[in-house]
């Protein structure tokens, strides 16, 4: 079998070693089979593991080959569809039990680089959410009203202290939070990875699952030369599958997004332009965001595409640096550029739950961060483990149809009416 590579992007570079782990060959036994080895299925499986249970994680590329290993590294609590709709839909309280998750996924993350000694650094402190809107008012009611009902410790930003680190002319206000985080996501991930295999879990690589099937109490699945048999068994993936469950594969959006490391850049440059050690993004449906590497590089992301990539990835993300910081323009260069492809159900929440007995789905994490990963791993472990019903929690948030390939027609036009309604400010 050709052995799976990671595609060509800052955190694969970073790597200094490659642990490479098996192809399944031959049968296999064990308590749980978790299938897919991005940050929803390795943390799946490190939270079964450390509950005492046999796990095998099998995953059809490499640990963190997908949108895992590609992000830009933000951690920060919670969800993408926002603490107020999420307040609409449920009742605060029950919000407010949902967003308390991913904070405690937040502190669980930190534990667990310093228990693993995950080399995942540097783990700077700090988000910065700023507005191309003049709207302070409407942005201090929004921090006070989140404050009080989720805690999650906003500061409202002026335009002076956001141009203190972002001299640009386009950034009015801003929100900043002090508890977020970054991180390299590739190293985190495979730092998870190695914990499992370290406390017994067994992964392998290049092992694609072809097919499930259930054998009395047991579940099956198969790969091109093994198969594992389970009680449990937990799909972590949806737009890889390729067949393996149309259900899911069909309830979501695959949607592709875009990043860009540059070379490193002159100091007096950047002192003079992004002059922070914060992650940056912006209030935007489409919106930018950005953080400073070591050795003064710059990783930046952004855009949205379903269908094909631009034509040249570095250059549309050189256009919005620039037009964001134009006395940047003649003085960087790109130097490796990629794309990462997202999970996207339409309601904007995690896929947690049960097909049939012993068959779970853990997965639908686009545009979340690195929080709720955490926080579906653990409450599928402690379902599994000892039959806690926390899980329940997202059943609002089910499976459902999002319209195959007529779906991401529907979703395009979707975006590109956000992009309408950011440039008109409506």
């Amino acid at each position: 079998m050709v052995q799976e590579n990671y595609v060509d992007n800052y955190y694969a570079r970073t790597l200094a070693e490659d642990t490479h782990y098996p192809t399944l060959s031959g049968p296999a036994e064990a308590d749980v089979c978790v299938i897919g080895g991005g940050l929803a299925g390795v943390n799946t499986a490190l939270g079964l593991v450390e509950r005492g249970k046999n796990v095998v994680l099998i995953e059809a590329k490499r640990i963190g080959w997908g949108a895992s290993g590609r992000a830009a590294g933000f951690v920060a609590k919670g969800y993408a569809a926002g603490e107020t709709a999420l307040a609409k839909k449920l009742g605060l309280e029950k919000a407010q039990q949902l967003v308390n998750l991913t904070k405690t996924a937040r502190k669980l993350i930190k534990k667990r680089i310093a228990e693993f000694n995950i080399d995942c650094g540097p783990v700077t402190d700090g988000v910065l959410t700023v507005s191309l809107r003049n709207k302070p008012d409407a942005l201090r009611k929004y921090i006070s009203e989140v404050n009080d009902n989720f805690g999650l410790g906003f500061e409202f930003w002026s335009r002076e202290q956001v141009q203190e680190h972002c001299k640009t002319e386009k950034y009015y206000d801003g929100i900043f939070s002090p508890h977020d985080f970054q991180f390299n996501p590739l190293r985190y991930t495979r730092g998870l990875a190695k914990a499992v295999a370290t406390k017994g879990g067994k992964i392998f690589e290049n092992s694609a699952a072809v097919k499930i099937e259930s054998s009395g109490a047991d579940w099956v699945v198969h790969t091109a030369s093994g198969k594992v048999k389970a009680r449990n068994i937990v799909l972590s993936c949806a737009i890889y599958m390729e067949g393996l469950n149309r259900k899911l594969e069909n309830s979501v959006v695959p949607v592709q997004t875009y990043m860009m490391a540059t070379a490193p850049i002159d100091a007096e440059l950047l002192k003079n332009s992004i002059n922070t050690p914060y992650a940056i993004y912006d209030t935007r449906f489409c919106s930018d965001y950005y953080r400073l590497l070591p050795d003064n590089r710059l990783l930046w992301g952004g855009r949205v595409g379903l269908w094909a990539h631009p034509h040249d990835i570095a250059k549309s993300m050189l256009k919005d640096m620039f037009n964001l910081y134009p006395q940047l323009a003649g003085h960087v260069t790109p130097e490796v550029a990629w794309a990462g492809k997202l999970c996207y159900p339409p309601h904007k929440m995690p896929q947690i739950g049960q097909f049939a007995p012993g068959y779970w789905y853990n997965t639908g994490y686009g545009g979340h961060g690195l929080c709720p990963t955490t926080v579906g791993g653990e409450i599928v472990a402690a379902a599994i483990a000892s039959g806690d019903d926390g899980y329940k929690a997202f059943a609002p948030f089910g499976i459902s149809y999002a319209g195959g390939k007529l779906g991401r027609y529907a979703a395009q036009m979707v975006y590109l009416w956000w992009c309408v309604r950011d440039i008109l400010d409506i």
